[in-house]
């Protein structure tokens, strides 16, 4: 279709969580922005990340399909009605099998680029007390994704998702190669040929690589 609405457009600041006894800086909170937010190459104006690897320009918005909402609200005790796993674009109809690494989307004034899955991650298990969370994440390829951009300008929740330009491999695909299929070299060939992706996801696909091949 290659045009999506969103849910709400969210962001948040860093802070020191304790969830189950676990203490965290985290910026996974986030509330959900009416007004228009200006979007720079590393992320909404606003928006805090609180490790190195959890931003940066091929990390600037991460997106989660609000499609995924009813699944986990039986797993979610009380869930927010956004931001549920602390991202930024909480998006109608955009999964992991319609996008693809290389999407090019127009967004309000801006222009961003789908660069690789989200990697779960543990304090999404501990803000939860659900521990086997990263687990179903990776089982059912609801993980979410992350987009560069490569234009910057204001953005809101009112404004759509419009596909300009389309990518090759699907982040479901990449999500495959991850988790599940591990050592098929020609899985993992054609999602590394990918010149969108990420360095963070292309490296550790680079060591299934050598391993599989290693394994012939």
């Amino acid at each position: 279709m290659g045009r999506y609405v969103l849910q709400a457009l969210n962001y948040g600041k860093v802070e020191t969580l304790t969830y189950g006894g676990k203490t965290f800086e985290s910026a996974i909170r986030k509330t959900a922005s009416e007004a228009p937010v200006y979007l720079t190459k590393v992320g909404l104006a606003g928006d805090e990340q609180a490790y190195k690897d959890h931003g940066g320009e091929d990390k600037a918005l991460c997106l989660y399909p609000y499609d995924y909402y009813p699944y986990w609200k039986d797993i979610v005790k009380d869930p927010p009605e956004t931001a549920l796993f602390g991202e930024n674009l909480t998006c109608v109809g955009l999964t992991e099998e319609k996008g693809h690494v290389g999407d090019v989307y127009a967004f309000g004034e801006a222009v961003i680029q789908i660069s690789e899955p989200r990697n779960p991650c543990y304090k999404l298990a501990a803000k939860y007390a659900v521990p086997d969370m990263v687990l179903r994440m990776r089982d059912t390829g609801f993980t979410g994704f992350l987009f560069r951009v490569l234009k910057e300008g204001y953005v809101s929740s009112q404004d759509v998702l419009l596909l300009m330009e389309k990518g090759d491999v699907s982040i479901a695909e990449v999500n495959e190669v991850k988790f599940h299929d591990r050592y098929n070299k020609e899985k993992l060939k054609r999602v590394l040929a990918s010149e969108a992706l990420a360095e963070s996801t292309k490296a550790p696909l680079r060591k299934q690589l050598t391993k599989a091949e290693s394994m012939a």
